[in-house]
């Protein structure tokens, strides 16, 4: 089928979509003439779906299990891809937690940075942070195969390492990289020293994050993230791929902001299967949930210190599913603040994580780091669930007040105080955002339409 181009004039499909389509930051689908849904993508290009080509995909990322954003995102598309007679390769990191894989795919020894290492190990786990000589070699396996082929990078940092993308391109195999993170501009993937939000490595002055530890608090590491970010620069390491794909439209405009090229740069949300998520068809409780890591940049102690601000005529109870650094800190204040407003849940997924979600009225992601398009906001979305999320990153993008949710000033216990209580009366109407929010997910991440997107990105890299 030959590639077909077409430039619309935006014509959302339902009503609320229309009132969001007027917000900076959203992007909607679009209808053609004759009324057929046609997706949205970077630069106003309107993208036929494309029948499955020839082409083998290698699909890189350091993990092969459901760790985060990035790992769903990443295990959705690749099992996506071989449902339409795609052939698609794996490399990634060897792990117990791995899902299953196939003789054609190939894996690199296991690296735990957190774990008890001897001086020499972490000596050698430096070097191999910066040039993963195994990681170099199964690239070059996957490399031989058979043509035209791409390679499609996620998580590649530290445990793999930029080694592959040198035998990529050499082999003449061209490279596109998802940005789930910052680490492309910054050693410490997140744009963020010591609790506040940093950009101090915009002008590739690398030695920043050694001297503020950036990096798991460690000396040693930050010293490795600082020297990595010299060498690859010297190195014209990320030069060597062809197309970043940005979720965000912050995303792509923060890594322009330090020096990307932009004509490199493509605005692609994520892809969501909304077909898998099946919205309630009950009263909710009286009740909001945060879905996510237990971690400082995720805004939790502000979120357990609004908690502690709501009047006693408010009922409002938080829901805490997740696992990380700071929950005794958490569990402590709970306990002596607002015993009765908090409830932890612990990690949950599957079913039981998105029952959790459909019993609350709505979800909260207070985060005080550059948000980029997280599934935070996207699966209570897709649930049903309106968000109250920080104003800030890309989470202005999904999140529009009164129409899929709250925003707040990010940081601020007594803006986020306000926001929770809102959501509790009368006029905030959370069914109808909740109804809003699907209908906006549904538009904006679908699976074909972004299919066919990838369709046309992986295309123009072939002359």
């Amino acid at each position: 089928m030959p590639i077909s181009l077409h430039l619309l004039h935006l014509a959302p499909s339902c009503v609320s979509c229309t009132r969001l389509a007027h917000r900076p930051g959203f992007r909607l689908a679009n209808v053609s003439s004759a009324g057929h849904k046609e997706p949205a993508a970077s630069h106003a290009l309107y993208l036929h779906p494309r029948e499955p080509s020839n082409m083998r995909i290698i699909q890189v990322n350091k993990y092969h299990f459901l760790k985060g954003g990035a790992e769903r995102y990443y295990l959705d598309l690749s099992a996506l891809q071989k449902d339409r007679g795609l052939q698609v390769q794996h490399l990634v990191m060897q792990h117990p937690r791995n899902l299953e894989l196939t003789p054609e795919d190939q894996t690199v020894s296991e690296v735990d940075y957190r774990g008890a290492l001897s001086p020499w190990q972490k000596l050698q786990h430096g070097f191999k942070v910066i040039y993963n000589p195994e990681t170099a070699r199964a690239a070059t396996r996957l490399a031989q195969g058979p043509r035209p082929a791409v390679a499609h990078l996620h998580n590649i940092y530290h445990q793999l390492s930029p080694s592959l993308v040198h035998v990529f391109a050499k082999s003449g195999i061209p490279m596109v990289q998802t940005l789930h993170d910052y680490k492309l501009i910054c050693p410490g993937y997140l744009l963020m020293t010591q609790g506040a939000v940093c950009e101090r490595c915009k002008t590739k002055h690398y030695f920043h994050a050694f001297r503020h530890r950036c990096i798991l608090g460690s000396g040693p590491a930050s010293l490795v993230g600082s020297v990595e970010g010299y060498v690859h620069e010297w190195w014209k390491t990320y030069s060597l791929i062809d197309r970043f794909l940005c979720p965000s439209r912050f995303m792509l405009e923060k890594v322009a902001e330090f020096g990307v090229p932009r004509h490199k740069l493509i605005h692609l949300p994520y892809l969501l299967p909304v077909e898998q998520y099946e919205p309630a068809n009950f009263p909710p409780d009286p009740a909001c949930v945060y879905v996510g890591r237990l971690s400082r940049e995720k805004g939790l102690p502000t979120l357990f210190r609004a908690m502690s601000l709501l009047p006693p005529s408010c009922k409002l109870t938080l829901r805490v599913l997740g696992e990380g650094p700071i929950e005794e800190e958490l569990r402590t204040f709970a306990r002596k603040q607002c015993p009765d407003r908090i409830e932890f849940l612990g990690y949950q997924s599957g079913t039981a994580l998105h029952d959790a979600i459909r019993r609350a009225a709505f979800a909260v992601l207070p985060s005080e780091w550059y948000e980029n398009y997280p599934f935070g906001i996207l699966e209570p979305f897709a649930l049903g669930r309106p968000v109250v999320g920080a104003a800030i990153g890309g989470i202005p993008e999904l999140v529009v007040n009164g129409e899929t949710g709250r925003l707040f000033e990010s940081g601020n216990p007594y803006a986020l105080a306000e926001a929770l209580e809102w959501m509790t009366s009368p006029q905030a109407d959370p069914e109808r955002m909740g109804r809003n929010a699907r209908a906006f997910v549904t538009e904006t991440c679908d699976p074909q339409r972004h299919l066919a997107q990838l369709d046309e990105i992986y295309a123009g890299l072939h002359p």
